[in-house]
């Protein structure tokens, strides 16, 4: 119930509600008074008027007295939802997002936030930021915004038909390498394998599997089939947590079908006796850090006379360059790759796809050619 009051030459409104909830901590029910205030009316009929518009709006099941700043919400939002479910480099991600979100911000509560408001937010953001980044942070405060919206909190969709765009010269363009630049990497790594640096066989895996440095650094003995020839992907090594952790999300549990020649050379690892099979006897038998395996990898470059600037994760996009260059079904690839669909391998390498199909359509026209001849 509102009531309102005049202070001085304003008047001022005091929503009142007694709520009865569960306290898990006691046991048993408590009564709660929830109030919310706002002052500064110039006359009664206004004061009024917001008075009837917070009754309203608790009729409709919006808690009109919890008011939180819109940055504190998100962060609790995503410790209660998303945190204990997702790898460290997502939660890296949402951490990074809701900074951007408490910088702009403020001290800005949910109620308080506009579409318009939200919208010059975006449009500030994506003045430094690339276009993925932007589609990304939009996606997880829409998400934030559902959650506030099923609460009780808010009832309007303030991300609704927001323009999402980005800076273009932000984009980092990711550096492939060309089919004879793969096979010179490939045998370089296979002429410098030695089982006391794991982390060369970990390049070589990564050329032949596409998968992740987390993915190829938590395999153990009993994820690799050597009777079917299957690397089963089911978990994610966290180094700086010295433990195993999920995969990036549930379409990354795969099983990848790899060649005798890999398998033959990863049973090489089994005399470091490791439970890892890229573990480390000289590093308490665990598998190398991301910059031992970056470093190994650039070493390679070197010895292979290619002057590109790759890391780990390119590994994964040459992998992908090599199949698609070579006919394989994008379908069988996406699998590979433990996408959740079709449409995001197709969005993250639409321009090997185009760059080949330019090159099957100069093949098209080649050979119509030959028919006028």
């Amino acid at each position: 119930m509102a009531s309102i009051k005049k202070r001085g030459k304003t008047w001022y409104v005091r929503f009142s509600k007694r709520e009865t909830n569960w306290n898990p901590e006691k046991q048993q029910h408590v009564s709660v008074l929830k109030q919310k205030s706002k002052g500064g009316f110039k006359t009664k009929a206004e004061a009024q008027q917001y008075g009837i518009k917070m009754e309203a709006a608790s009729i409709s099941g919006i808690d009109v007295t919890n008011n939180p700043v819109f940055a504190d919400y998100m962060q609790k939002w995503f410790e209660t939802y998303k945190k204990p479910n997702c790898s460290p480099a997502t939660s890296t991600k949402y951490n990074y997002e809701i900074n951007l979100v408490r910088n702009y911000f403020g001290d800005l509560t949910i109620k308080d936030i506009t579409r318009t408001k939200y919208q010059e937010f975006i449009n500030f953001t994506a003045k430094k930021h690339a276009p993925v980044t932007v589609k990304k942070l939009n996606g997880s405060v829409r998400a934030c915004v559902n959650s506030a919206i099923i609460d009780g909190l808010i009832s309007a969709d303030f991300t609704k038909q927001v323009q999402v765009h980005g800076n273009k010269d932000k984009e980092l363009a990711v550096t492939y390498l060309n089919i004879e630049e793969i096979k010179r990497l490939t045998q370089t790594t296979i002429s410098n394998l030695d089982i006391t640096i794991p982390s060369r066989y970990m390049v070589l895996t990564a050329i032949f599997t596409g998968a992740r440095l987390g993915e190829i650094s938590g395999l153990q003995w009993n994820d690799i089939d050597f009777a079917n020839n299957i690397i089963d992907i089911n978990k994610s090594w966290n180094w700086q947590r010295k433990r195993m952790g999920p995969t990036k999300n549930k379409s990354s549990i795969r099983k990848i079908k790899v060649n005798d020649f890999l398998l033959e050379r990863l049973n090489d690892l089994r005399a470091n006796n490791c439970k890892f099979v890229f573990g480390n006897p000289a590093e308490n038998n665990l598998p190398p850090t991301s910059a031992t395996a970056n470093s190994t990898l650039r070493s390679l470059l070197k010895d292979a006379n290619i002057n590109k600037d790759i890391h780990f994760h390119s590994l994964r996009h040459i992998h992908v360059a090599y199949l698609i260059k070579k006919h394989v079904d994008i379908v069988a690839i996406s699998q590979r790759l433990g996408h959740s669909n079709v449409a995001t391998t197709l969005k993250y390498y639409a321009y090997l796809i185009d760059e080949l199909k330019k090159s099957e359509d100069d093949k098209i026209v080649s050979d119509l050619n030959e028919l006028s001849k």
